[in-house]
């Protein structure tokens, strides 16, 4: 339940809001090609352009944290972080 305090006052509320939360994990992504994709520069491969087998994939610069990556950056060699974005969520 969430109730709301009045920061002057520091008076809460005498009703109270009922909140059902519900945290999931998604899987982790796979690769439709197990292992390394290779990519021709003259392509001008973007992050989209990595196949996985599932859909809803964000990219991050780093394991935990880090910084996303739209899919429309092009793609240069490095290590990147992906993982599945639930649609159902926010």
């Amino acid at each position: 339940f969430a109730a709301l305090k009045d920061a002057t006052t520091t008076c809460e509320s005498s009703q109270r809001l009922s909140v059902t939360i519900s945290v999931t994990d998604s899987a982790t992504p796979t690769l439709v090609t197990a292992g390394t994709q290779n990519f021709c520069l003259v392509n001008a491969p973007t992050f989209a352009s990595v196949q996985f087998n599932e859909a809803n994939i964000v990219w991050y610069t780093a394991l935990t944290g880090g910084t996303s990556i739209p899919s429309t950056t092009a793609l240069t060699s490095g290590t990147y972080f992906a993982a599945i974005k639930d649609a159902t969520t926010t």
